[in-house]
């Protein structure tokens, strides 16, 4: 008696981020790169401001620095 296997084995499929995660690296990378270089650090701490002054969640801030950027917001 021979016995099958019940499926076969395929390439290996790469990881997806789905959901919020997804949403949240991509606005972080957008952060990355609209950010002044020699400024990132000013700009991600004006995300972790927000988050824990103005209670906003991850996402939420850094959509937040990313629409201040976009009007011309710099970093003092």
């Amino acid at each position: 008696m021979e016995i099958e296997p019940v499926a076969r084995r395929s390439a290996a499929i790469p990881f997806q981020r789905t959901g919020a995660t997804a949403e949240l690296a991509e606005a972080r990378a957008q952060l990355r790169a609209l950010a002044p270089p020699h400024r990132l650090d000013d700009v991600q701490a004006e995300v972790r401001r927000l988050q824990a002054y103005e209670g906003l969640a991850p996402l939420t801030a850094v959509q937040a620095v990313l629409a201040k950027l976009a009007a011309g917001w710099r970093p003092a």
